[in-house]
């Protein structure tokens, strides 16, 4: 709802490619995207995630829409600056949605707005996703979820009850609720003592940005919902569910604790399912694909499409994580096929059957390929790009100065440079967008202005223009600059290089 908080967040899993991901690993026909097609996010806040998915898919069009004044106006400037003509921003009051004139759409994002309290509002997107998804398309639902948000509501609950006699602004009625909570617990108070887990949640809503913890306590109220809850609406409008964009939760052996197994697999459906499994886990969020009319596949035509999929990284082989924790799950990636996939996809996105022409893959086909990549891709290192891509060239690293090819990463970098911690780029060339560190976009920049005689000097003088540091344990800040620039060079600009975010200038 209306406030002064924004977020600048990019959220990979509005991704087309990756929904459609998603749709093939619970054996469902996505919609193909090498023709054009139409998509909608309703939520779409300052319209980061729709712009850059807008820049990467310059054959698709796009309609953002939000109920935020301030969020569309500052949506259609990023647009703008990024120079996209196939994505368009409106605001519209969310519970008079339904009347709105719009196409129908082969995929349609429901982007937290699906937990808001007011009824109004969930029948109208209900009654926007059920008639105006095309047959074969693809609805993303994110929601506060029971059991676990139960025990969160009671924090937020106590936290605006403590503050609502305040008369300060929101983020300092937010610190305010904060401090309470933490008396509260440091006292051993019975709430905390008598439910540990609460603790957790609280170290997590301390580590929140204030602005946005302000916007999560005192904006529109919301609601938690089961997952079945959300499917049986879901199923009354038409959509089936496909699978979970939080991709760990699609694999049994890594959803849940061994002690687990045996229930999932009994699971009757796939509704009892997900019930059974965020019981377990006491889910506290979650982010779900729906399906309107898709074909089922069987498993070798699952296969046989996931196969075709691009496998690609952010990071080279060297700092991809082997070892990886779902909750109560841990996952380790040290059979000979996961180091074969990982140096393979680290070295530019490949197909499974690309790989297994490769040298070293020996009597692996593609089918262990590509169950291999379904599982580092539940680590979320591996992603599934929409194209191919190539190793950056050894002149092209030796370049002396860079430029930035794609105009939504400038856009990015104009309007949020040093105000956040990481920010959204995308590469056109792969189909992928991702957040990366403030410090490697800030490196991209200056890469892109000054040679690489002056690089660290100007890097040190943008970090002084905006009364920022680079964080330093002895030396000096130029040497911690320089530093940090020899580790850019050696383990970020490949990939930058391979996936258009730089190019030789």
């Amino acid at each position: 709802m209306t406030d002064a908080y924004q977020s600048w967040d990019f959220t990979k899993e509005l991704n087309p490619q990756f929904l459609n991901y998603v749709c093939l690993l619970g054996g469902h026909a996505p919609p193909v995207l090498t023709g054009g097609f139409r998509y909608c996010q309703i939520g779409c806040g300052t319209g980061v995630s729709l712009s850059g998915i807008a820049a990467m898919y310059p054959n698709g069009e796009f309609i953002g829409i939000d109920n935020d004044p301030a969020c569309i106006d500052a949506a259609v400037a990023l647009a703008a600056d990024a120079d996209l003509d196939n994505v368009q921003f409106l605001h519209r009051e969310l519970a008079k949605l339904a009347g709105a004139d719009l196409p129908a759409f082969d995929y349609i994002a429901l982007s937290d707005v699906y937990s808001l309290a007011d009824p109004a509002i969930h029948g109208a997107l209900l009654l926007i996703a059920g008639a105006h998804l095309a047959p074969g398309g693809v609805s993303f639902v994110n929601y506060h979820a029971l059991p676990g948000f139960s025990a969160l509501a009671n924090l937020r609950d106590l936290a605006r009850f403590h503050t609502v006699s305040l008369t300060h602004d929101d983020a300092t009625k937010a610190q305010a609720g904060l401090d309470y909570l933490a008396h509260l617990r440091d006292k051993k108070a019975g709430l905390f003592a008598d439910n540990p887990a609460l603790s957790a949640y609280l170290d997590d809503m301390m580590g929140t940005d204030i602005d946005r913890l302000a916007h999560d306590l005192f904006a529109a109220p919301v609601r938690a919902l089961h997952f079945h809850q959300v499917a049986d609406e879901m199923d009354g409008i038409g959509l089936a569910y496909s699978g979970s964009a939080t991709l760990n939760l699609n694999f049994i052996d890594i959803a849940v604790p061994p002690d687990f197994h045996d229930l999932l697999r009994k699971s009757a459906t796939r509704t009892a399912f997900e019930t059974h499994g965020d019981a377990i886990r006491n889910q506290t969020y979650r982010r779900d694909v729906f399906t309107k009319d898709a074909p089922e596949l069987d498993e070798a035509a699952r296969d046989a499409k996931l196969a075709e999929i691009p496998f690609g990284t952010l990071c080279d082989a060297d700092a991809f994580q082997r070892q990886v924790r779902f909750g109560e799950v841990d996952l380790s990636f040290d059979a000979e096929i996961f180091e074969l996939v990982i140096a393979a996809a680290s070295d530019g996105a490949k197909t499974a059957a690309q790989m297994a022409d490769m040298d070293g893959f020996g009597g692996y086909g593609p089918e262990i390929i590509t169950d291999a990549a379904r599982f580092l891709s539940a680590g979320e290192q591996l992603l599934p790009f929409n194209a191919a891509t190539s190793p950056a060239p050894a002149a092209a690293l030796g370049a002396d100065k860079f430029a930035l090819p794609v105009h939504f990463n400038f856009a990015m970098l104009k309007q949020r440079l040093l105000k956040q911690p990481t920010l959204g780029f995308v590469s056109t060339a792969a189909g992928a967008g991702f957040e990366i560190s403030m410090m490697d976009a800030l490196f991209a920049l200056c890469a892109a202005e000054a040679p690489a005689g002056q690089l660290s000097d100007h890097i040190f003088n943008r970090l002084f223009e905006a009364r920022q540091q680079m964080i330093f344990e002895e030396g000096s800040e130029t040497e911690a600059i320089k530093t940090a620039l020899i580790e850019f060079r050696a383990h970020r600009l490949p990939k930058f290089l391979e996936l258009g975010f730089l190019a030789p200038g």
